[in-house]
């Protein structure tokens, strides 16, 4: 087994000197976009200061880390001068596995009391600002599609599948498929496939809220049940002894909630134009 180049060694630490200077830099450019960011927000005094007090907390760990990689380094051809005299190569200091931890900007009881203030401060479009870039920071992509594709105000067909005995009480029934719709698909979303999952997040975000069975959607409702992934499921729950599938219909429609942030972000007329769905 060959012996590992001892110039290649001796240039390990050079490179992770290298990678904390780069390191470095990108935390300065996300120091300033998060600043910028920040200074449009209620707040933006507080938040700022949070920020300058992380970002310093950081510059200091990645200093750290750099003075420490450069001590590990030893001077300049002594490595390869003590192999070649050695007949071998030189020997490796050990490992060294270090945690580094970033202190919190400021203490829990402080950021408690901030809020409590600002609750006492803050007018009421300010706290629906706050609500809002809570909620916005909670969503994906394709859930801010389907906000957009909903905020007409029309109703959709959205399905449960239970099984349980023909006999068995309501209780007694196991979910089998929930939330099952068409909406992420009609909205155009990238993963339609995880609608049932992107409904669920939405309703309990308090975006959308669901309805009883609507008559004037039953073409809706006969596609979604008429799907291959709906009928397989039916089949294999009815294949079993004393077991029956059992469809539970249902709307679902934008919330009060859900209107109220789609306005606060400019409605239709302030959004990108989306393609159309099925891209």
């Amino acid at each position: 087994m060959s012996a590992k180049d001892p110039n290649q060694e001796d240039s390990t630490a050079g490179r992770a000197l290298a990678i904390n200077d780069g390191a470095a830099a990108n935390a300065r450019r996300a120091g300033r976009f998060a600043a910028s960011f920040l200074s449009r927000l209620p707040g933006a005094d507080i938040a700022q200061e949070q920020l300058r007090r992380a970002e310093k907390a950081l510059f200091a760990t990645l200093k750290d880390r750099m003075e420490r990689a450069a001590e590990d380094e030893p001077p300049a051809g002594e490595g390869s001068s003590a192999g070649a005299a050695g007949g071998g190569a030189r020997p490796r200091k050990p490992k060294v596995e270090r945690t580094y931890m970033l202190p919190l900007p400021q203490p829990p009881s402080r950021m408690f009391a901030d809020l409590l203030q600002q609750a006492v401060d803050q007018t009421k479009p300010q706290a629906y600002d706050y609500l809002f870039a809570a909620i916005l920071r909670e969503l994906v992509p394709d859930e801010a599609r389907i906000i957009s594709f909903l905020s007409d105000g029309a109703r959709h067909a959205v399905i449960q599948l239970h099984s349980g005995t023909l006999l068995g009480s309501a209780q007694s029934r196991t979910l089998v498929m929930e939330n099952v719709n068409a909406v992420a698909k009609s909205a155009g979303a990238s993963l339609h496939e995880s609608g049932h999952y992107y409904i669920g997040r939405l309703r309990r975000l308090g975006l959308i809220e669901f309805g009883p069975e609507d008559p004037q959607l039953l073409v809706q409702y006969q596609l979604i049940e008429n799907s291959s992934e709906m009928r397989q499921t039916i089949a294999s729950i009815e294949s079993k002894p004393r077991q029956r599938a059992k469809i539970t219909r249902e709307t679902l429609r934008l919330s009060v909630t859900g209107q109220q942030l789609w306005r606060a972000c400019g409605g239709a007329s302030s959004q990108p134009k989306l393609a159309a769905a099925g891209k």
